[in-house]
């Protein structure tokens, strides 16, 4: 069937990433997209995965915002303490992207409340997948840019980014309220793919609202 041959293309792909973290997560997303656009297909076909719909809201501006931990994540190293406030817009999928789940592009920020602050501007297009008429995942991918490349905490540590300019990875749980309103658990991921030669990465964790128009 189709959604095989498309994951199995995917998979062919997979092997030729190597290493890190950044890496894994580029592995997730192109298998992802590959699902995607498979599922897509499929659901029209036959209703695989018991109807998991992508691309619900690809015709709906949003608008995001809410509150985080600063420099708390899984994946970088934690050197800080405070608040981030979080923002994003995001777009209707342009027609192009159809093929491929119909991700909407967006723009977003992370604004730090820290005596140790970094802030991160950030764009790229996010994917949403629903599995109940309620209940999404999403997944984002693109681009930063960071007030800071190096911050020192007051024991004498330094976070090194690498870099002002990083890639910018986010996952999301949320849920419903109604159609027009939202709530979402997200992180936030900055690094540079170890492209630089330190890569300490930055992330917040938080709760967010949005409301689609």
């Amino acid at each position: 069937m189709k959604y095989v041959a498309r994951i199995n293309e995917a998979i062919s792909l997979l092997r030729y990433l190597e290493r890190g973290f950044m890496m894994r997560l580029a592995r997730i997303f192109v298998l992802s997209t590959a699902i995607f656009g498979a599922v897509s297909a499929a659901n029209a076909e036959d209703g695989f995965l018991g109807g998991v719909q992508f691309g619900r809201n690809a015709d709906h501006w949003e608008l995001r915002g809410g509150a985080g931990a600063y420099d708390v994540g899984p994946f970088s190293v934690q050197s800080f303490n405070g608040v981030t406030l979080n923002a994003e817009v995001l777009a209707p999928s342009p027609d192009f992207l159809s093929g491929i789940g119909s991700p909407r592009p967006y723009l977003g920020m992370d604004l730090a409340f820290s005596d140790h602050e970094i802030h991160a501007f950030y764009g790229g297009v996010n994917w949403e997948a629903y599995w109940t008429q309620r209940f999404y995942t999403g997944f984002s991918v693109g681009g930063a840019f960071v007030s800071d490349q190096t911050k020192t905490n007051d024991l004498g540590e330094q976070k090194d980014l690498g870099s002002k300019v990083l890639f910018h990875l986010q996952a999301s749980v949320g849920f419903d309220i109604t159609p027009n309103w939202t709530t979402q658990v997200y992180l936030n991921h900055f690094s540079n793919a170890n492209l630089a030669d330190s890569n300490d990465g930055l992330e917040s964790f938080g709760f967010r609202i949005g409301y689609r128009f």
